[in-house]
């Protein structure tokens, strides 16, 4: 009879059963480890997304909203000198209305009160009522000093360099006693300010040496749908270009407060909403409010989330979402 070596036996039924339990576990216990490493990946990866692109939105919307209003050193009219003297075609409108530094549109999701003007609602993509959207006029690049003083106020402004203003650019003109905003008509002999595109000619007075000129545009942020993907996204439109440039993806709502000066301490008494607003020239800051959603569903459950005074809200997903405030001072009319 043939006697077998024990260390050339195999395992016993009993002995794989219990190596395969084992494996089994094992396996288990690392996918568990990877399937939760992943999601939270996952959750990571859109929560960073999500402060990106609240970065970048709240950067150059503060950054917009502080320089509003801006019109030489006067700017916030505290000194009762003269005050701008608007000498464009039509100084109300769109383009033009420096006077009219800043101006809101409460959304109610299917129209906006005041109503928003046609740059906005026909604006490409057009603005969505579904949130708020925002107007104001901006100081475009550094002022330039003047290298001299004005003949008379009809007279070329003379500068040290034209660069940065071409015909057709609109600029405003101003030391500490008044400011003029203007079209460019012109560049010889400094900046002319003459024809069709403004009303006058005349800024009823001659400019020297300590003023300064610099270019203005208006700026308006909405929400619409994004250029990229179904998502809506904040939008940015200088001027009446084309095309407005898209911000920050992921923008579900877009909320503006608008802090009133009711006593002339140059600090906020009332927030109210745009349409509430009983004088605009009151507003001496402003409260933005974003909520930012992830693109896909990142989390394992839906996440309840707090935004614009309404607490507790059970979104129809599981998508991150993000609430970013701001309150922003409007430094051109308070200091």
């Amino acid at each position: 009879m043939m006697r077998v070596d024990k260390r050339q036996r195999g395992f016993t039924l009993v002995e794989l059963m219990v190596a395969m339990a084992i494996g089994l576990v094992m396996t288990a216990v690392i996918i568990t480890v990877f399937s939760q490493a992943s999601r939270t990946g996952t959750v990571t990866q859109a929560g960073n997304e999500i402060q990106e692109q609240a970065r970048v939105a709240l950067e150059m919307l503060q950054r917009d909203m502080r320089q509003a209003g801006y019109i030489g050193c006067n700017s916030n009219r505290l000194a009762n000198s003269g005050a701008l003297v608007n000498v464009i075609n039509i100084p109300t409108s769109y383009s033009d209305n420096l006077d009219q530094f800043l101006m809101g549109y409460e959304g109610t999701g299917a129209s906006f009160t005041p109503a928003a003007p046609a740059a906005v609602t026909g604006a490409s993509p057009a603005a969505s009522p579904i949130s708020d959207a925002i107007t104001v006029r901006v100081t475009v690049g550094e002022p330039v000093s003047l290298s001299g003083t004005m003949g008379n106020g009809t007279s070329p402004i003379p500068v040290f360099s034209t660069a940065g203003f071409v015909v057709g650019t609109r600029a405003v003109v101003g030391d500490c006693g008044q400011s003029s905003a203007f079209v460019v008509t012109g560049l010889t002999g400094g900046l002319q300010h003459d024809g069709a595109a403004n009303a006058i000619a005349d800024f009823g007075r001659a400019y020297g040496p300590d003023a300064m000129v610099v270019p203005f545009t208006a700026i308006s942020y909405y929400v619409a749908p994004s250029g990229f993907s179904g998502e809506r996204s904040l939008w940015r439109r200088v001027g009446t270009a084309a095309i407005s440039e898209e911000i920050a993806e992921g923008v579900e709502d877009f909320q503006v407060t608008y802090g009133q000066d009711t006593d002339a301490d140059n600090f906020a008494d009332i927030f109210t909403q745009a349409d509430a607003v009983a004088d605009w020239n009151q507003v001496v800051s402003l409260r933005a409010s974003l909520l930012l959603r992830s693109k896909a569903n990142a989390a394992q459950t839906t996440q309840d989330y707090n935004f614009n005074g309404v607490t507790n809200v059970a979104p129809p997903d599981r998508r991150l979402r993000r609430p970013f405030n701001v309150t922003i001072q409007l430094r051109n009319r308070t200091i």
